[in-house]
């Protein structure tokens, strides 16, 4: 007898992993708080405080970036809240991914996990490029950029102006260093990351030394370009754009959430990890931001180098930052690799993508996994400029963070998978149902919101969308009965908390151009025919299920056939509701 069970396109599609499907990988737990903190630090600081500071000071809100940035922080600590309860909650590797695939089912984690791997490569080739362009322009003066500009000219619309072979370097440089180890990596990154603290207080400690509240209040730009200056340049349209442009700077946290089968203690040390991260970062950016206007007039802050170049006036100091500048972009492109390589060491261990890039080496090391992690960050170098990248990268973490906080509501009504073994309760698909369709009436409300212009109907049409998902988020809180599970961390204020965070993530989406969501949409196509041609076939829970050792019960007419091995479904539930 074929003792093959075929399971149903939509059961696959929706089949959830559990404890029992979990492995660890192999690889070698050896991260505690520090080194967690630490790789959270590189990913997070590098070219968002470095590069992207100056420029927005001095283009988008003036001395007034401290509010925005304190503003994106709030927006951006409700996704880091989400991350840590879902750490706390699910062990394992590949962080968003992971707990995607636990509450919400297998096409959902392969859709977030391709998301992730857009993330993170396009993050990754945005970070080596501001490391190139600012590595060359502080020490080398602009040659590599010159000669690269004049002899590796790119003429195409949407392109990259010049291919960048110093980048491409560099990133060679980067896999190197995490095919070395894990370890090491984190070590050689705590090292930089002394300096990098270093000329953070050196900016902070001179800015308000050297500075005058003038360059706050009284300073006039010379040009009309740069606003009516003073604190508030651009106004409060200023401050809330700068806001939504900040709030990238803070991306990269959930990088902490991919180390989860290298941390000691996983469901503890990476939420915690992830809220001292988080609060380091916000006060450091706060603190920079208000030093770096202090010391210098905000519109002369427009040049990529603009940190460094504010001290011109204390030559030591311009070093000493520049120092600073780059080896915090290179931290974040070790730990960038780093996070990357985990996704999809995660993913092919779980049998979405395949099965060969889970090898190790001997020194626990996901070799194959760090190798594809740098493939599409050089074609991303070689293609497109840091403006494309950087939105690209925006796209795939505001796909992420919006799913991220959707599982963190619908998991309060999830009941522990030990008892559920992966059975969707009637609770639970009401949540899905409920926080789904919220998450579509945010992004029509958003669009409308975003096109309101002086037509009434739009900022009608945007008003109904918001009443429609609030009511339905109250409909589902009213209704449903949330099942308590004990945890190191628990996000406050659910649904609430989560579905603002869902809210904000949306706004930010419908604010990308067109054209970065249609290279998205590439990607994910990309990534998606890769899991309907063989992940849909090879995951582990559809192997389990197909291949395992069957129990078989009831007449001759009749029989439940199911896997030892694999967790307990709803086909199984239906079968046995027969009987």
């Amino acid at each position: 007898m074929d003792t093959k069970l075929k399971v149903p396109l939509l059961e696959r599609l929706t089949q959830r992993r559990t404890p029992e499907s979990a492995g660890d990988g192999g690889l070698n737990r050896c991260l505690g708080i520090f080194d967690l903190v630490n790789s959270g630090f590189s990913i997070v600081v590098g070219a968002g405080i470095f590069v992207i500071t100056p420029v927005l000071t001095a283009n988008t809100t003036g001395p007034a970036v401290t509010i925005s940035y304190l503003i994106a922080g709030l927006a951006a600590l409700v996704s880091a809240l989400t991350y840590a309860e879902l750490a706390s909650r699910f062990a394992g590797i590949g962080s968003a991914y992971l707990y995607v695939y636990y509450v919400l089912g297998e096409l959902a984690a392969g859709v977030i996990g391709i998301s992730m791997l857009i993330e993170w490569m396009i993050g990754l080739a945005s970070l080596i490029k501001s490391l190139s362009i600012y590595a060359d322009q502080l020490i080398l003066n602009g040659t590599i950029i010159a000669w690269e500009g004049k002899n590796l000219a790119v003429e195409v619309p949407y392109m990259t102006k010049y291919v960048d072979l110093f980048a491409l370097l560099i990133l060679l440089l980067c896999g190197g260093l995490n095919l070395w180890g894990v370890k090491e990596t984190v070590v050689v990154s705590a090292i930089c990351n002394v300096v990098v603290m270093a000329s953070l207080i050196l900016i902070i400690v001179m800015g308000f030394v050297k500075g005058s509240t003038d360059n706050w209040f009284r300073v006039v730009p010379e040009d009309a370009d740069h606003g009516t200056g003073g604190y508030f340049p651009y106004g409060a349209t200023g401050v809330f754009t700068g806001a939504s442009l900040a709030y990238f700077s803070y991306g990269g946290f959930d990088a902490i959430a991919c180390l989860g089968c290298e941390a000691r203690n996983p469901q503890k040390d990476i939420p915690i990890s992830m809220v001292l991260t988080f609060g380091l970062i916000m006060s450091l950016y706060m603190a920079v931001c208000g030093a770096i206007t202090y010391v210098a007039p905000y519109y002369t802050l427009t040049h990529e180098a603009g940190m460094a170049l504010a001290f011109a006036s204390v030559p030591w100091v311009v070093k000493v930052v520049s120092v600073g500048a780059i080896l915090a972009t290179a931290t974040g492109s070790f730990a960038s690799v780093l996070a990357t390589s985990r996704v999809v060491f995660g993913m092919a261990q779980d049998g979405i993508m395949y099965k060969k890039l889970t090898y190790v080496s001997s020194t626990q090391v996901p070799v194959v996994a760090i190798i594809i992690s740098l493939i599409l960050p050089a074609l991303g170098i070689i293609l497109l400029d840091i403006e494309e990248l950087v939105m690209m990268n925006s796209g795939g973490s505001l796909i992420c963070f919006c799913l991220t906080n959707i599982c963190v509501i619908v998991g309060r009504y999830q009941p522990p998978h030990t008892e559920s073994k992966g059975v969707y309760t009637a609770a639970e698909k009401q949540a899905i149902l409920a926080t789904l369709t919220f998450w579509a009436c945010s992004l029509a409300s958003c669009a409308c919101f975003k096109n309101i212009g002086s037509i009434i109907t739009a900022l009608s049409t945007g008003l109904f969308f918001l009443l429609l998902g609030v009511i339905i988020l109250c409909f589902m809180r009213l209704k449903l009965k949330e099942v308590w599970e004990p945890c190191t961390f628990k996000c406050p204020l659910v649904p609430w908390l989560p579905a603002a965070g869902v809210l904000v993530n949306s706004s930010l989406m419908v604010s990308l151009p067109l054209m970065t969501w249609a290279r998205v949409g590439v990607c994910l196509c990309l990534g998606l025919t890769s899991y309907a041609t063989y992940g849909v076939y090879n995951s582990n829970i559809t192997v389990d299920k197909m291949q395992g050792d069957f129990n078989y019960s009831g007449d001759s007419e009749r029989m439940s056939i199911r896997s030892v091995n694999s967790p307990y479904t709803d086909t199984d539930k239906l079968v046995d509701n027969e009987f």
